[in-house]
């Protein structure tokens, strides 16, 4: 697995960096702050990140034809990664978040240049850094769709996977909307919670693969067979990604593990422990969540009520039978998929539903 995966990720690596080469050279016309404004999006975007969407997309055309025969395939790629960080500078500036991969964020980025280099005060330097995040924002969200529409796909071919990326991108938008509506909604089930982990997460891992099926002709079968699992293995990975939110290792993790508790945010070991609870398991929780100024007694209580009516165990055996739908799914594609690149799918998600990280 280790091997195809850094293989896949390296070219993309390459094609990422192609771009922005050229896109900064194209901008500099313009002056410096276009230029600035570019090296910063690069900058954010090549600090880290697993490229798991790109990889994916390559992955599904080889999955189903293992010789590559577009010319442009690891540049059509690049659409869902930008795409992604794209809604990721949205996303910081919604959250409050001021670091990302161990650097400011994108409006923290302008909002401190502003204040450093202008006499202005403090409001103002947060206008501005958030109008230059969602500018940034934005710009990606738009550069995703380039990269297909650049990519000299079949016209036919073209139309399905800029189809596919309007998908994921209005349901990462709808899935937000989502997740703010269940912070407020006390009748939050399991399956609302999937519903809501597939449109913000797997909804991507799901089109990725379908995406790059699709350029390479790929059955109506084979499609099916690769969405399932995208969408199956996606939302194992957030499952799992609420569990290490609570009971990872920080030192692991490299941040905070009681952040989701003391935020109050609805991750399935809440949605499980008020379905599981016992009235007053369910009472302390109402009142702990989210509460101002937790004692870390009170962070370990919520833990041991996780624990306690079962909601720890239920979500681990939900994000196994996810992972093994997953898997399963893969077998049903006719023809056959290739055996080399589904079973390098089948490593992936394990790690990754798997990982202490």
């Amino acid at each position: 697995m280790k091997r195809i995966l850094i293989e896949e990720v390296e070219a993309v690596e390459k094609a990422l960096n192609e771009y922005f080469d050229s896109r900064i050279k194209e901008v500099e016309r313009y002056g410096q702050t276009h230029a600035a404004f570019y090296n910063n999006i690069r900058e954010y975007m090549t600090r880290g990140g697993k490229r798991l969407r790109p990889a994916l997309i390559t992955v599904g055309y080889k999955a189903v034809k293992e010789v590559v025969e577009l010319e442009r395939l690891y540049r059509a790629a690049l659409s869902l990664e930008i795409l992604h960080n794209g809604s990721l500078l949205h996303d910081d500036l919604i959250d409050h978040d001021e670091t990302r991969r161990g650097g400011p964020t994108f409006h923290v980025i302008y909002r401190d240049w502003l204040k450093a280099n202008f006499d202005t005060d403090q409001s103002k330097a947060d206008d501005f850094g958030m109008t230059m995040a969602i500018l940034g924002g934005d710009a990606l969200i738009n550069t995703g769709a380039q990269m297909l529409t650049s990519s000299e796909l079949p016209p036919k071919i073209g139309m399905k996977v800029l189809e596919y990326y309007q998908y994921g991108f209005q349901n990462l938008v709808d899935g937000v909307l989502l997740e703010f509506a269940m912070v407020r909604d006390p009748d939050t089930t399991p399956d609302m919670y999937l519903n809501m982990v597939y449109m913000k997460t797997a909804v991507l891992f799901e089109r990725a693969l379908m995406m790059g099926a699709v350029m390479a002709n790929a059955t109506e079968s084979q499609l099916e067979a690769l969405g399932e699992f995208g969408r199956k293995a996606g939302q194992a990975f957030q499952v799992q990604d609420d569990i290490l939110g609570s009971f990872g290792e920080e030192a692991e993790t490299g941040k905070p593990t009681d952040g989701d508790i003391r935020e109050g945010k609805k991750t399935m070991l809440v949605v499980q422990a008020f379905e599981l609870g016992t009235d007053d398991q369910k009472r302390q929780l109402k009142e702990l969540l989210g509460k101002d100024g937790m004692s870390v007694a009170e962070v370990e209580q919520v833990r041991t009520i996780f624990k306690e009516s079962g909601a720890l165990q239920v979500s681990k055996n939900i994000m196994d039978e996810l992972l093994a739908g997953a898997h399963s799914s893969l077998e049903t594609a006719k023809p056959p998929l290739s055996s080399k690149y589904k079973e390098f799918l089948v490593e992936l998600s394990n790690f990754l539903a798997k990982r202490s990280y």
